[in-house]
């Protein structure tokens, strides 16, 4: 498979290993959402290649290699009650035998009790990947996110607040 224009292999039917790695990033992709609303950080930290990045700074969150961000997601989730994440609407590119590019949609509910009051708090984004083959298995290379909508209620409008003060050009502020 070519992607030298870019959207060339839109609708391309794929061969069965093809299929089957495609099947197994989906997957991947699934897996994290799990892990994360488990709060299942070896779980998590093992869907990435050791050493790859993980950047949740469109949020308000930090970057960092897996195991330093597994390390700050327990802090940084005890606030919420609960968390649900969606992905969807995933796309995935292979650039090579062993690896492929991808976007996935993601809707992140989360529940809240923010000074006496319950909230909900909710996160639009992509996840912008990159994925290697490691033996049988298909692993994160590189997570970043790109917040496209912050929304709930006050404690929405202090994480958003705190992502506007660190957006940059590249990295604009999430909507909200």
């Amino acid at each position: 498979m070519t992607t030298d224009d870019g959207h060339r292999d839109d609708g391309r039917v794929l061969d069965p290993g093809r299929v089957a790695d495609h099947l197994a990033i989906q997957d991947l992709a699934t897996s994290y959402a799990h892990a994360v609303d488990d709060r299942d950080w070896a779980r998590w930290e093992a869907l990435f290649v050791p050493g790859g990045l993980v950047d949740y700074t469109s949020s308000a969150g930090i970057a960092g290699t897996p195991t330093e961000v597994a390390a700050w997601m327990p802090g940084a989730l005890s606030v919420f009650a609960f968390t649900l994440h969606t992905t969807a609407t995933h796309e995935i590119r292979f650039t090579g035998p062993d690896s492929a590019t991808g976007r996935v949609h993601v809707f992140n509910r989360n529940g809240v009790e923010w000074k006496g009051t319950r909230e909900l708090f909710d996160v639009g984004a992509i996840y912008e990947d990159t994925y290697v083959r490691v033996g049988a298995s298909w692993r994160i290379a590189s997570r970043i996110e790109r917040s496209s909508y912050m929304g709930g209620g006050r404690f929405a409008d202090l994480i958003l607040g705190m992502a506007r003060d660190t957006a940059t050009g590249d990295r604009p502020a999430p909507f909200g």
